[in-house]
């Protein structure tokens, strides 16, 4: 079908949800040991990839304990956890306060404190804006940040999106006021027993947010969030149920929102529509041919939920959703628009741009026929590149920064090898590892002190380098890199220089996630099980982290980018096999390959259109030219790299004083000889 192109195919979407699983278990670990829990929610984890798709991610203590009921506590230890029980009476459904029952360790918690009766409770109001504050004095990669509903809203450059940051609490316990939701599933036999009790066992969070911005009591009133649980029920939806999901999130964005009212709809209100439709309607049929049939229904009962002002929470509908924000003059004017469309019939599909794409024959009454086998739809090149670009992104997932997170993790990646994974699983798995390596092999030659003995440092650089070539021989091109930058920053020049010359034997010009050869690439790759396609994976950045110097000649760099917030240094894979072989070759004597590795260097930046270095990594590709350029008595050479350097408008990195002052040192060198 059309839209799986847009939404994704069963497949597609499979993948997408199994690696954020195998990520979410791979750093629970070096969450945990730094004191608080992690789990995305929101469209991305649902599986969608549009570019609305928000990233939610909600962090909690693990040591808070809320519980529903006085008799839970007995469940817990205490003084090891801090217990609060939730009270509901006397407010809105789907609201509690938050009492405080044992002493409190945590001093964030304890400035967010306040008294009502002598009891103590957890401000929602204080709560948020003690993290928001967190927020902005930390030193991070967040460009801006901003209170939004109960989430701090930060701006990540790497993944160019808005995070919302949900600060939270967590229960293990289901919330009274949602237990006759248990008898109302049971009932009506959605969603399934199994898919039930995973939910009730995965329990709630409570969320910083009052019941209405009208109420000026509202500051220890917090909102009971069912994220796990939403999460849980559109990953059991078949993939039809997931299709009407997305196309509903798609209008509203590109049709119902563009109205000149303000927009008082959100993507929440379609998922919830979507929830009470599959339950309700048990003889609809969800499949592909009935797709526009169930998309109609449940257009209606949006259009009837905002007649009578009502959108009743799927779990407690008791909690009137439309309370606050359809009425009034907004609930007359959402309403004539959306009774306007309804006039229009199905047909009314068709102002939605990427609906009309994929639905216009359909929606005319056309013959049409509906293609349910994914290979009539996408084809095994593009199921390799949603892979590797899920994949791709979990790079910067990996969380572990000190030794004892690196062994935690290391120890999760084999234990989980002994689980029943799918083959997406054990691939991520594997990236994990491969990527994990490295990283923890950096970290020891990094923490190697001058007061150490020859013997220790010589058992930590044999480890080091163990670890770095068994990610080389189970990874990709970028490991064999890695390794060579390994060995050019323990001086063993020669065999930095083999790998450079087996990774530019690996690094055909097509292998490049953002511009693949489909054609080339399928030719490659015939015959080689998904295994073997993933250790060529496509081979887009290396990255150096603030923590490490991975070369001493790009310190300066790293250090113009930490004093800006900025802790990536990301360098075009072909870019940096360039400078090593100018580094190794210069360091060997070898002026005439030095040279010639310059020149390519110099070629490669005037000739690409794009393909290997993409506009805003023409700063840092510039800059290490002129470094070469430096290196090898270039000055002339190198002054002009270094402007161009710091010409270029778009950039990745804020390296310019860096820049500056390679340029002054250019000069002074210039002069001197």
């Amino acid at each position: 079908m059309g839209m799986c192109r847009e939404l994704g195919t069963p497949t597609e979407v499979r993948i997408r949800r199994e690696v954020e699983d195998i990520d979410e278990v791979v750093n629970k670990s070096a969450c945990i040991m730094r004191g608080f829990c992690r789990m995305m929610s929101g469209s991305y984890r649902e599986g969608f990839r549009l570019k609305t798709s928000d990233w939610d991610i909600m962090l909690w203590f693990p040591d808070h304990k809320v519980i529903c009921d006085l008799s839970q506590i007995s469940l817990y230890r205490i003084p090891q956890h801090t217990v609060i029980l939730m009270e509901c009476e006397d407010l809105p459904p789907g609201f509690s306060r938050l009492k405080l029952m044992t002493p409190l360790i945590n001093q964030i918690i304890n400035s967010c404190t306040v008294k009502i009766n002598n009891e103590s409770y957890v401000s929602s109001r204080s709560f948020i804006a003690v993290w928001l504050d967190f927020k902005q004095n930390k030193s991070g990669f967040t460009e801006s940040d901003k209170e939004h509903g109960p989430c701090v809203t930060v701006y990540d450059k790497h993944i160019e999106k808005n995070i919302d940051y949900v600060y939270c609490f967590q229960s293990h316990h289901w919330p009274n006021g949602a237990t006759p939701w248990i008898q109302r599933c049971q009932l009506k036999n959605w969603p399934p027993d199994y898919v039930l009790y995973s939910i009730t066992n995965a329990g709630f969070h409570v969320v910083p947010k009052g019941s209405s911005l009208l109420n000026l009591g509202n500051d220890c009133e917090w909102r009971i969030s069912f994220s796990r649980a939403e999460q849980i029920l559109v990953s059991s939806m078949n993939h039809c149920q997931f299709l009407c999901y997305g196309m509903l999130k798609i209008y509203l964005k590109e049709v119902i929102n563009t109205n000149e009212n303000e927009a008082c709809l959100c993507s929440y209100f379609m998922k919830t529509i979507v929830f009470w439709v599959i339950q309700n309607h048990k003889h609809l049929a969800w499949v592909p041919e009935n797709l526009l049939e169930c998309l109609w229904i449940c257009f209606k009962l949006l259009l009837s939920l905002v007649n009578r002002g009502e959108c009743p929470n799927f779990f407690i509908p008791q909690n009137n959703m439309f309370r606050v924000k359809v009425v009034g003059h907004t609930q007359s004017a959402l309403f004539d628009q959306l009774f306007g469309l309804y006039c229009m019939g199905s047909s009314c599909l068709l102002a939605s741009p990427t609906i009309r794409k994929y639905l216009h024959k359909a929606i005319l009454n056309k013959p049409l026929t509906f293609k349910t086998d994914e290979g009539s739809v996408v084809n095994g090149f593009r199921f390799d590149m949603c892979l590797f670009y899920e994949v791709g992104m979990r790079h910067y997932a990996i969380s572990a920064k000190t030794f004892k997170e690196f062994i935690n993790l290391l120890n999760t990646i084999e234990e989980m090898q002994s689980y029943e994974l799918s083959s997406f699983q054990i691939l991520n798995v594997h990236h994990f590892l491969c990527k994990s390596l490295p990283k923890l092999s950096w970290f020891l030659l990094g923490h190697m002190e001058g007061n150490m003995s020859n013997r220790k440092r010589a058992y930590i650089l044999g480890k080091s380098l163990n670890m770095m070539r068994r990610a080389t021989k189970i990874g990709c091109g970028s490991q064999v890199l890695s390794l060579a930058m390994l060995y050019y920053r323990t001086c063993n020049y020669e065999q930095s220089l083999q790998c450079c010359r087996k990774a530019k034997d690996i690094m055909p010009k097509i292998w490049y996630l953002e511009r693949v050869n489909e054609e080339i690439y399928m030719s490659a790759m015939a015959g080689l099980s998904l295994g073997d396609r993933m250790k060529k994976y496509p081979i887009k950045k290396i990255v150096l982290h603030h923590h490490y110097v991975y070369i001493d000649e790009l310190a300066l760099e790293q250090q113009a980018c930490e004093e800006n917030a900025e802790y990536l240094l990301q360098i075009p894979s072909l870019v940096m096999l360039h400078m090593l072989f100018v580094l190794n070759n210069h360091s060997l004597g070898d002026t005439v390959r030095s040279q010639q590795s310059i020149q390519d260097l110099h070629t490669l930046l005037l000739d690409d259109d794009g393909t290997h270095i993409q506009t805003q990594y023409k700063d840092i590709s510039w800059q290490i030219l002129g470094i070469c350029q430096q290196t090898c008595g270039d000055y002339v050479g190198s002054l002009r790299s270094f402007k161009c350097s710091y010409q270029q408008t778009s950039r990745r990195h804020p390296i310019q004083k860096a820049t500056i002052v390679r340029i002054l040192i250019n000069v002074f060198l210039h002069n001197r000889f």
